[in-house]
Formats: structure tokens, sequence, C-alpha cells
């Protein structure tokens, strides 16, 4: 019942019979907090009757105070989404090379290819908590001179980061061989403090996904920071009125009580480290993660598909990993602490059956 990127598919769901707000979704990973009244009061009252801003104007101000960027460097986008093609479209085509740092994310290979441009992966290792080799990732990219490195920091769906000096590395590389780093910092809001680097690199794009930070996937919304030529450039590619009226008034408005999602991003850390012990306790593989989501192998491609049935016949959904190439893993994207612990005793079930059924 789940799209190829985790979330509801809601016309398998209504064919079903199923009401998708009985659905419990694990398989996404956005902000567990429930949206201020405040805030949706100013979506409600949104501006329909006119188009709203082409350039997002009052967002890119907004943002460039909060995050004290000049605001030639930001770009607001319908989603990081339309950003990865943004990029692709701009930088991307036959004869250039994309170099992606996987196992990640499938759009950076969807969008790099939709422009014809030959795609390398280097995959990091599970012995290494698929924490991505950087002197191999240096190595490529002297000998391919790839026109973009797509990097997920913190990455999905490992949850492995790079610190400052990878990304300082990897960057020094790029601008030896006139490569494009892009930095998909989509989680970052939810990563502990010192793991990924405060301060961003002045040639490094960075991707931000304010529908994961603020808990607004229904409006889709993000931004970009980078150099402003290369802004000018991305912007001669967007569309027009990209970003609706309501999703530029909630981006403002959630900026506006930064101090509350603040506070949402450092529960929802404990929470998932937390829920990441408790899983380690019940005899599973769990990886180390930066992100709001954990991975967890379960064993092979058919104990997933099994769990997953077992977990659906209570309406609860996560996501199988194979789409990322990880058979035998599942990605849990944290909710609150009771819906978390639910799932846990669920699959804690799930392995005692298991155990059971092979002992019989």
């Amino acid at each position: 019942m789940s799209s190829e990127h985790g979330g509801l598919n809601f016309r398998e769901l209504i064919k079903a019979g199923i009401n998708p707000d009985k659905v419990i979704d694990f398989s996404v990973s956005i902000n567990p907090a429930k949206l201020p009244r405040s805030i949706q009061k100013i979506i409600n009252h949104s501006a329909l009757y006119r188009y709203p801003d082409s350039r997002n104007m009052k967002l890119v101000e907004d943002l460039s105070a909060e995050y004290s960027i000049p605001a030639e460097e930001i770009m607001a986008v319908n989603g990081t989404s339309q950003a990865i093609f943004l990029i692709a479209a701009a930088f991307l085509g036959k004869g250039k090379t994309a170099l992606i740092s996987g196992p990640t994310y499938s759009e950076y290979r969807d969008a790099s290819e939709v422009y014809g441009a030959r795609v390398i992966e280097f995959n990091a290792k599970e012995s290494d908590n698929f924490h991505p080799d950087i002197n191999e990732l240096k190595k490529i990219i002297r000998q391919e001179k790839p026109d973009v490195l797509w990097i997920c920091n913190p990455n999905n769906p490992t949850g492995s980061w790079l610190n400052e000096k990878e990304i300082n590395e990897l960057a020094s590389e790029c601008s030896r061989t006139s490569s494009l780093m892009v930095a998909d910092e989509a989680y970052r809001c939810f990563s502990p403090p010192g793991t990924i680097p405060e301060k961003p690199h002045p040639e490094v794009l960075y991707l931000h996904s304010m529908t994961k930070d603020f808990c607004i996937p229904g409006l889709r919304l993000g931004w970009v920071k980078a150099p402003s030529v290369i802004i000018k450039k991305l912007l001669d590619f967007q569309p027009e009125w990209s970003v609706s009226a309501p999703a530029q008034d909630a981006g403002s408005a959630c900026l506006n009580k930064i101090d509350f999602f603040e506070k949402s991003w450092e529960k929802t850390r404990i929470l998932t480290q937390h829920s990441s012990e408790k899983l380690e306790k019940i005899g599973l593989k769990v990886f180390p993660t930066a992100g709001n989501f954990i991975l967890v192998k379960i064993g092979n491609d058919e104990d997933v598909k099994n769990l997953s049935a077992y977990l659906w016949k209570n309406l609860i959904q996560i996501r199988d990993c194979a789409s990322f190439g990880l058979n035998g893993f599942i990605r849990i994207g944290t909710r609150s602490e009771k819906e978390m612990d639910m799932l846990i005793k669920l699959i804690a079930d799930f392995i005692r059956h298991k155990g059971q059924n092979k002992e019989k």
C-alpha cells in the first residue's frame, strides 16, 4: 500500500476500502510534531485568489534572516525533489557524468538519467555501518571528474553521516575537477549537535527540506543554498509559481516559530535513540543514525515481506529498503513514543512467532 518512495498509496487504499487516516505510517521520515494551530490558521488564510510570488521573496528573505545567508544564495522550491530535477536539468545531460554516494535516495539517479547523464554509484559497505570511504570517493572524483556529485547527509536510508573534515575534503576534490557537489541535508535538523557541519562550505550546493522539518508534506516545500551564480542558473530552469501561496506562507510562519520546532527536533532525536536501543534489545541489528529514522536488518527479503504483512494486519506500514538495493532491511521513521513502543512490541512478537515456527 506504499509508493516507491514510502508514504501511502491513496488510490490502492481506497480501492481496498481502507481509510488512509487509519494507517500508522512509519515508512516516511518527517517531523512527528503536530503543526501549531496558529500556523494552520495562517495557511487557511493564504491568498488563493491571486498567483503567488514566483521568486518567493518573502520566504527567501525570512530564510536569509534566520540562517544569516545572503538572499541571492537562496531559492525556494516545491520540495527538495524539484530541486534535484532542476540541478540535473541545469548541470547534467548527454555526455555528462553523475557520481552518487550510495546506497541512497533513488531520485538522484532518476533525475540524472532522465537528462541522459552517465551514472556512477559508489556504495558504502554494511561492515562500515554504511559510512562512505572518503578516500575511495576522492579517488573516483579524480578519475571520473563527474559533473555532479550527489551526497545525502545524513544519508537516507542508512542514517550515516559525514563530518566537517570529510565534507571539506570532498568539496576540495570537487573544486579541483570542476565538479558540482550537492549535499542533500533534508534530515539535518534531526541530527545530534556536532554530527553535521554547522557552517556551509561556500562551494557546495545544499538542499533543505521544510516539508520534513516542519511536518508539512502536503504543501511540498524546500530551499536551496548555493553560490549566487548557481542559484541564478537554477532559477532559469524553475517553472513560474512552483511554490504555492499556502506553502510560502507556511514556511515563513514556521520560521517565526522556530523555537517550537527546535524543541520538537530535540525530542525526536532522543526518541530515535531510545527506540534504536529498544530494537537492539530484542535482538535486531540497528545501524547508527543521525536522522529521524532507523535502519534495521531483519534477515532476508522474505523476512521483510512477512514482517510487512504481519504489521499490515494492524494497518501499520514500514519501509522495505529493497528499492535502495538493501534486501532484508527496513527503515522506520520516528513517530510518537506510544506508536514507536507499539511497533517495537509487534516486531518482537513477530520475531518470537518466527522462532517458534522454526522449532516445530
